[in-house]
């Protein structure tokens, strides 16, 4: 492992790549998944680092913006020969962006290991949640936070008064922004799958109980 690219391996063909990230001037930290997948590698939630640097894992093939916030450093990957995933609303967002894909439905671009599921509740972000069979992991982007005790306080703070912390919590900005009706709909559906690990590209890794930790994390919807 290169100590300067802190590469940790959650299951077999399934890392995470953690960078510093500031929002607001709040330290928040980002979370990249990189899949080893039949085809060669895929990156979701790219972060700012040297594509070049995953060589040892495999061939990069796709890059994944799952939301219309998570996109800065698509572009960089694109040129490194990763074919662009995004939701709709990226296309118009960054037009400079010749994507490959625009996931507005469930699909399996990659083949079976793995399964989109854009997420319509919110068209603010406009999620894609993504399902990574072999580890049974589902991997979220803003939909949730996990947020450490080890973020600075003013972190913390804020985010406790978005009701985002301290737990597995959602924020105050799903529960205003969200369409209850279709987001009742689409968790439910996302309870369904299989899937125990829980990923969100801020905050910790949930390594089981996942399914219990995003019932709770939506059960003001109902």
């Amino acid at each position: 492992m290169n100590a300067e690219l802190p590469i940790r391996q959650l299951a077999e063909g399934l890392h995470v790549l953690e960078r510093p990230q500031s929002f607001l001037g709040l330290e928040l930290g980002a979370r990249m998944s990189i899949l080893q997948l039949e085809g060669g590698l895929l990156v979701h939630s790219p972060v700012g680092v040297d594509p070049a640097l995953l060589r040892h894992l495999g061939t990069l093939r796709w890059a994944l913006a799952p939301n219309l916030f998570h996109h800065l450093y698509l572009g960089s990957w694109m040129e490194a020969g990763a074919a662009g995933l995004a939701p709709p609303g990226l296309a118009k967002k960054r037009p400079e962006l010749e994507l490959a894909q625009l996931v507005d439905k469930p699909c399996e671009p990659f083949g079976p290991e793995v399964r989109l599921i854009p997420l319509k509740c919110f068209a603010m972000t406009q999620e894609i949640a993504l399902l990574h069979r072999p580890s049974r992991s589902l991997i979220l982007t803003d939909l949730l936070f996990n947020l450490s005790e080890e973020l600075p306080f003013t972190t913390r703070a804020a985010f406790a008064c978005l009701c985002a912390y301290p737990g597995c919590k959602t924020s105050l900005l799903e529960r205003v922004g969200m369409d209850r009706g279709v987001a009742r709909e689409e968790i439910a559906a996302l309870l369904e799958l299989d899937f125990d690990r829980l990923i969100m590209s801020h905050g910790d890794v949930v390594e089981t109980g996942g399914k219990e930790a995003l019932e709770k994390a939506f059960s003001w919807l109902y």
